[in-house]
Formats: C-alpha cells, sequence, structure tokens
C-alpha cells in the first residue's frame, strides 16, 4: 500500500487550492480527480458562465452603442463561442497542472472512495489501488439538484452544465428557479436570442442570497426591462406536449417551453465516497465537521461538502486554511464575510449585513457617476451600512462592475474600518470606486454629488 502524508480527494477550487498550499509547505501530498482538475467551477461553471457573460456583453449595450453614435453589427456563432470557451477553460486547466506541479503535488486521475481510517480505495486508468494517509482531505464539490418531474435529458430539460454546451439557442426557454445560477443563464440566453421566462416558487428572486428588498425590485425591473418574464410564487411540476406545466396559486397552467433548464440548486457529491466506512455524519446532505473542518480523526471535509455558501472561492479560502492547519500553522479563527457576486445585467455584490435596525445606511446612485454615464450605464447604486460605533459591516452594489467593486467593500468590513477612515481614502476620478466612497460620504451625512 502506498503511503503519503496528505490524500486530497477532488480537484475543484477547494481540492487543488488545498494540495497547492500543502506543497508549498513542504507536505507530501497526492490530489485525486475523477475528471478534470478545476473542478465544476472551471470546467462547467464559475469560469464557462462567465466566459458567456463577457462575450455576449457586446449584445446587450448595441443600444447603448447607437446612442453613442456606433452601428454594432453582431452575429453569433455557435460553433465559434463554444470554441472559444473551450480554450479559456483549456487555458486555465492547464495552469493548474502547472501550478501543481510546480509544488510537488501528485497528481492522480480516479475515483476515490475511503476503505477505512486513513485509507483510501482508488479505481482509474492505472487500475484499483490503496492509498494510505497521515490525513484525508474530501473536496469532491456539488453537483445540479433534479427536479422529480423534470430530470436532466439533455433534449427539453437542460442542467446548467447541458446549457453550457451550447449546442442550440432555443426559441422558448423557460428556466425554472431565480437564484444566481438561473437568472445568469436567463441573461446569457437572452442576450442569445431566446425568449426567456423565469419560473420561481418563492415570491422573491434570489432567495436566501441577502440581496435587500431594493435591490430584489431593482434587479426584477431591470430583468423585465431586458425582455426576460419574470413567474414568482410559481412552481414547476413536469412537461406538457410544447410546454412546462407550474401550479400558481390561480391553479395549474401551462409556459410555452422548447426548452426548461433546471436551475433549482445543487447538492453535495457524496456518492462512492465511502462515508460509512468511518463514521462520518451528514445533516441535510453536507458533511458534519468541527471549527477544524475535520469529520472524522484525520478525514477533513471542505467546501460544498459541508454546507454554508457554495461558493468557489469560500471553497478556496477553507483550503488555504485547513492546509496551513495540517501543516501546523494555526490561523486565528474569526467571522468570514464572504462577498457574493451575480453575474446578471446589472451585476448583484454584496456582503455582510446591509441594512438593518441601528444600521446606518449610505446610498449613490450610478445615476451620479461621471464614469457610469462615459460608459453609457449611469442604472444602478451603491450601498454601505454601518453599525452604530461607525464601522463598516456590509455593503450591496447593484449596477456596472459590482463584482469588482464589493471587494474593497470586503476589505473594509473584514479590517473594521470606520466610516471616516474609509471616506479618507483618495479614490481616483473618474472610476467606479468612486461609487463606494460617495456612499460612505452619505452614511456620514456629507454627501458630495448627491442632495
Amino acid at each position: 500500500m502506498d503511503r503519503v502524508q496528505v490524500a486530497v480527494v477532488g480537484g475543484g477550487p477547494a481540492g487543488y487550492v488545498t494540495a497547492r498550499r500543502l506543497g508549498q509547505l513542504g507536505l507530501e501530498c497526492v490530489l485525486v480527480e475523477r475528471a478534470h482538475l478545476g473542478g465544476t467551477c472551471l470546467n462547467w461553471g464559475c469560469i464557462p458562465t462567465k466566459a458567456l457573460y463577457s462575450a455576449t456583453h457586446v449584445l446587450a449595450r448595441r443600444e447603448t452603442y447607437a446612442r453613442m453614435g456606433l452601428s454594432v453589427e453582431t452575429r453569433v456563432d455557435l460553433a465559434g463561442l463554444r470554441a472559444w470557451v473551450g480554450e479559456v477553460v483549456a487555458q486555465l486547466r492547464s495552469g493548474i497542472e502547472k501550478l501543481l506541479a510546480a509544488s510537488k503535488v501528485e497528481v492522480v486521475q480516479g475515483q476515490a472512495s475511503l476503505i477505512g481510517p486513513g485509507k483510501l480505495r482508488i479505481r482509474g486508468g492505472q487500475g484499483e489501488w490503496e492509498l494510505a494517509a497521515q490525513a484525508i482531505v474530501l473536496a469532491t464539490g456539488s453537483a445540479a439538484v433534479e427536479l422529480r418531474g423534470l430530470p436532466f435529458e439533455g433534449e427539453r430539460v437542460w442542467s446548467s452544465d447541458h446549457a453550457l454546451m451550447l449546442n442550440k439557442v432555443p426559441e422558448r426557454l423557460v428556466v425554472v428557479g431565480g437564484g444566481v445560477i438561473g437568472l445568469e443563464m436567463a441573461t446569457i440566453y437572452r442576450r442569445l436570442g431566446s425568449q426567456v421566462t423565469v419560473v420561481e416558487m418563492m415570491d422573491t428572486l434570489l432567495p436566501g442570497v441577502g440581496v435587500s428588498r431594493r435591490g430584489e425590485m431593482f434587479l426584477r425591473q431591470a430583468l423585465k426591462k431586458q425582455g426576460i418574464e419574470i413567474r414568482l410564487s410559481c412552481q414547476a411540476e413536469g412537461l406538457g406536449r410544447e410546454t412546462v406545466v407550474v401550479r400558481t396559486p390561480s391553479g395549474t397552467e401551462g409556459i410555452p417551453a422548447e426548452v426548461v433548464l433546471v436551475a433549482v440548486g445543487r447538492k453535495p457529491q457524496l456518492q462512492g465516497l465511502g462515508l460509512e466506512t468511518v463514521g462520518i455524519s451528514t445533516d441535510k446532505g453536507f458533511v458534519v465537521t468541527d471549527e477544524r473542518f475535520q469529520a472524522a480523526p484525520g478525514i477533513y471535509a471542505i467546501g460544498d461538502l459541508r454546507g454554508g455558501w457554495l461558493l468557489a472561492h469560500k471553497a478556496s479560502h477553507e483550503g488555504l486554511v485547513l492546509a496551513d492547519h495540517l501543516a501546523g500553522r494555526e490561523v486565528s479563527q474569526h467571522e468570514l464575510f464572504v462577498p457574493q457576486a451575480i453575474f446578471t445585467q446589472p451585476e448583484v455584490a454584496l456582503v455582510g449585513k446591509t441594512e438593518g435596525p441601528g444600521l446606518k445606511v449610505g446610498r449613490f446612485p450610478f445615476g451620479a457617476l461621471g464614469r457610469a454615464w462615459a460608459e453609457g450605464e449611469p442604472e444602478g447604486y451603491a450601498q454601505i451600512a454601518a453599525d452604530e460605533s461607525g464601522r463598516v459591516v456590509g455593503a450591496e452594489i447593484i449596477g456596472p462592475h459590482a463584482s469588482d467593486l464589493i471587494a474593497e467593500a470586503t476589505l473594509a468590513v473584514e479590517k473594521n474600518l470606520t466610516l471616516e477612515e474609509f471616506a479618507a481614502a483618495v479614490h481616483a476620478h473618474p472610476t467606479f470606486p468612486e461609487a463606494l466612497w460617495e456612499a460612505v460620504l452619505a452614511a456620514l451625512s456629507r454627501p458630495l454629488h448627491t442632495a
């Protein structure tokens, strides 16, 4: 039986980051991945989605360019678009391979399962063999959730994986699920030319994400303006001949649909891991761990497996913390402030507490921002929240480049900056980050470019 200091199961944002850091710290590490390095995020999620979001941005700005005096003719070449996304993914995957090799991490292709404390059985191209490790890190990520009446089959019913294959642009697309994945896919396919309807069983978009009521209403109106129909309090139940059957407060009806994209969430990938062989517990489908990510003696779980926000950057952060812990480098534990970025049109980003009793809130509209007008995107706002002592506790940004702007706000929350300290930082003009600075000034009751 082969032996190693640490075995990492799963090569996604949690697993490969853990392995990379372990290698940097001088620990012997083997990473076992059954498919492709980068996991769902790189191969079937974050990166291809954002590549498509970027590529189709010009389609969404044709009217804006026309107002600027520019005539833009566009033609969608699905094969070319698909090839370009594939090149992006391949380039980044190659980069991960090189990083792991540079850290002396051995990468093994295969399916790993626990067969006892500190022991794995690996099945792959090299046959079947066993690996013993002082520590085992489980980081197998998550998979799309199916609905009983709408199982994935790739023709009429898609998962997000099918949508990213770009085999066709359906004339009528119904997206089941008004969460992050559903709205991002709705945005992309509307740009590509589909008539899109979003069906959400709750009475709000982005349920559970934490977007303010103001932000949710703003986004809903923006999506409708783009031609995306929103159906709330509406539950999909199955397929009709040319429809998806939904139940509404008024009864059952059919919504015309050439394709139904089901995006109702994700679940941890636990099948075949052999958790029962070492007595690992689960709760609501997620692996139960302690504050150091330990699920059983010498066995750890990070990322989507243990629940919380199912986000790549949260998973990577856990991987870094765990790697340091395994190397004996203890990192102080404190509340983790995880930013979220949603690539709709407009973008949505938030971190921490955005509003609530006792909070000072400052808001600045992009309509008063010079850079936003110069780019033809003056819709949206930046909002900063501080506690009674003036410490920044959260932010919500809806508008252009929100996914980039949230980093500054996250740092302010993480470092307990006060509004005064934030306001003291000079922000370059004309830039989008000025919107955050202006929101801080508003929270201090001394607004500059708003009344």
